[in-house]
C-alpha cells in the first residue's frame, strides 16, 4: 500500500497536466510538421465507428423520411412538386432552400401560392453576428416575405470547425437565442421544427435533455431514406400516395441524382477516409434528415461529462506513477520496454473502449486528455524522479527543520513562563499574590 499513498505520486501527476497545459496554451509553429497537423486537424477516433463498423453492417432505412431533390428547377416547376407533395398530406415538409428575392411574377406568384395552400410547411432561416459575450445572434436571415409569412422557420446552421480545412459536421445545435425587435427569441434548429409534427412527444424529450450541442447519430446517406428525384415528382404519372403522414424534405441533391455535385455538400463521419478526406460525401438536406431520424428514433448520443473525463485522466495517470515507480524498484533493467508496453497497451484499451462504448452503447466517451496523460506520464515520471524529486526532498526536509524549530522555541518560552510563574508567592485563601 505504500505505493498508492505517495505524495511523490500526487507531484508527477500534477507535473504532467501542467505539461498538457503548456502543450494546449503555448502555439507551435513548425513548419515541417504543418502538413502532418493539417492532415489530422479535423480527424476524430470516433469517425471510424460510422465510417468502417457501422458502414459494414446493413443498417435500416428510416421509412417516415421522404428526400426530394429540387436541383436548380425554376420557382414555378418547385410549386409544382410542392402541390403535388401536400395533396397527398404529408406530416410537414421543409424546404431547405432560400427564397430570398422576388424574380419573375408569375414563377413567384406560383409558389407563393402552392406555399399557401400546403400544410405544416417549414423554410429554413440562418443565423448571423453571433455575439459570444451573451450567446444571442443578432440576426435571422430568412426568404422573402411574400414566401416566408407561409411557413414556419428553422436555422439551418451546422456546428463546423471554423479553424479547421475541412467542413465536418458531427454536431448541431438544436436551439439557439436570436435578438429581435421584440427582444431575444429562442428558435429551433430546422430539423427540430419538422419533427414536431410527426412526434411532439419526441421532440420534448429530446428538448428535456438541455444539451446546447447535440452529437448526430448518423443512419446513412441519402440511400438509407426514401429519395424522389426532381423529374420523378413532375413526373403526373408518378404515385406519390406513400408521402402521406411523412416528413418530407426538399432541397437540393445534385443536378439529378445521376449526377452529383459538390454544392451544398459537407464532410461527415461517414466519409470513407477519416483522416486527411477525400471529397465531401453529404449533401446538406441528407445531415438534416439524419437529425430528423435521430430525434423521432430516439438513437441519441450521450457525451462524456468533461468533469468525468478529467477524473478519469487524473486517475489513469496517478496509477501510471504508482505503477512506474514499483517497476523501477523491483524491475529496473526492465524498466524502460515494461513502460512503452504499459503506454501501447493503454492506448489500445482506451481506443477500444471508445470506439465500443459509441458503437454499442452510443456513448461518446472523450479520452483525449487520458490519453495525452498516458502518452506523457513516462517520460514526466522520469523527469520528475531524477531532477524534480531530490528539490522537492530538500525543499521538505527544510520545511522540516523550520517547522521543528519553530516548535522547539515555543516549548522554551512555555517552560520559561512556567519555570518564573513558580517563583511567585501567593495567599493560601485566595491564590493572589501577597
Amino acid at each position: 500500500m505504500k505505493y498508492f499513498f505517495d505524495t511523490d505520486h500526487l507531484y508527477a501527476t500534477l507535473l504532467v497536466f501542467a505539461a498538457v497545459l503548456g502543450i494546449v496554451f503555448v502555439p507551435l509553429n513548425i513548419a515541417f510538421i504543418s502538413p502532418f497537423a493539417q492532415a489530422f486537424a479535423d480527424f476524430d477516433i470516433t469517425d471510424l465507428v460510422f465510417s468502417r463498423l457501422r458502414s459494414d453492417r446493413s443498417t435500416t432505412s428510416d421509412t417516415s423520411i421522404v428526400l426530394v431533390n429540387i436541383a436548380h428547377l425554376p420557382r414555378h416547376h418547385i410549386a409544382r412538386q410542392l402541390e403535388r407533395l401536400a395533396a397527398h398530406e404529408p406530416a410537414a415538409i421543409g424546404i431547405d432552400a432560400f427564397f430570398r428575392s422576388p424574380k419573375q411574377p408569375s414563377a413567384d406568384s406560383a409558389l407563393a401560392h402552392a406555399l399557401a395552400k400546403a400544410r405544416h410547411v417549414v423554410l429554413v432561416s440562418k443565423l448571423t453576428h453571433f455575439q459570444p459575450s451573451d450567446g444571442v445572434f443578432d440576426s435571422l436571415e430568412t426568404s422573402h416575405p411574400m414566401f416566408n409569412r407561409f411557413a414556419q422557420n428553422g436555422f439551418a446552421n451546422v456546428v463546423v470547425d471554423s479553424l479547421a480545412g475541412f467542413r465536418t459536421v458531427r454536431s448541431f445545435s438544436p436551439c439557439e437565442r436570436v435578438r429581435t425587435h421584440a427582444g431575444v427569441n429562442e428558435h429551433l434548429a430546422f430539423s427540430v421544427q419538422l419533427a414536431r409534427y410527426l412526434d411532439s412527444n419526441a421532440v420534448k424529450r429530446f428538448l428535456d435533455r438541455q444539451n446546447e450541442v447535440e452529437s448526430i447519430n448518423y443512419r446513412g446517406n441519402y440511400s438509407h431514406f426514401y429519395t424522389l428525384d426532381a423529374n420523378d415528382v413532375l413526373d403526373s404519372t408518378t404515385d406519390l400516395g406513400f408521402v402521406r403522414g411523412k416528413i418530407v424534405l426538399m432541397g437540393f441533391l445534385g443536378y439529378s441524382l445521376a449526377e452529383p455535385s459538390l454544392e451544398d455538400t459537407f464532410f461527415t463521419p461517414l466519409n470513407e477516409r477519416s483522416a486527411g478526406k477525400t471529397l465531401p460525401d453529404m449533401y446538406g438536406l441528407v445531415i438534416h434528415a439524419n437529425i430528423v431520424s435521430m430525434i423521432l428514433q430516439g438513437t441519441f448520443i450521450n457525451d462524456m461529462p468533461v468533469p468525468l473525463s478529467m477524473l478519469l485522466a487524473f486517475l489513469v495517470c496517478y496509477a501510471n506513477m504508482v505503477l512506474f515507480h514499483y517497476m523501477i524498484e523491483h524491475y529496473e533493467r526492465l524498466y524502460q520496454p515494461l513502460s512503452i508496453v504499459v503506454q501501447l497497451t493503454e492506448w489500445v484499451v482506451l481506443i477500444f473502449l471508445l470506439v465500443w462504448l459509441l458503437d454499442q452503447w452510443s456513448y461518446k466517451a472523450d479520452f483525449t486528455l487520458t490519453l495525452t496523460a498516458c502518452t506523457l506520464s513516462a517520460g514526466v515520471f522520469e523527469i520528475y524522479s531524477q531532477s524534480l524529486k531530490p528539490i522537492v526532498i530538500t525543499f521538505r526536509e527544510r520545511w522540516q527543520e523550520r517547522q521543528s524549530k519553530r516548535s522547539n522555541d515555543n516549548i522554551t518560552t512555555v517552560t520559561t513562563t512556567v519555570v518564573h510563574s513558580q517563583n511567585i508567592p501567593t495567599s493560601q485563601s485566595t491564590g493572589e499574590p501577597l
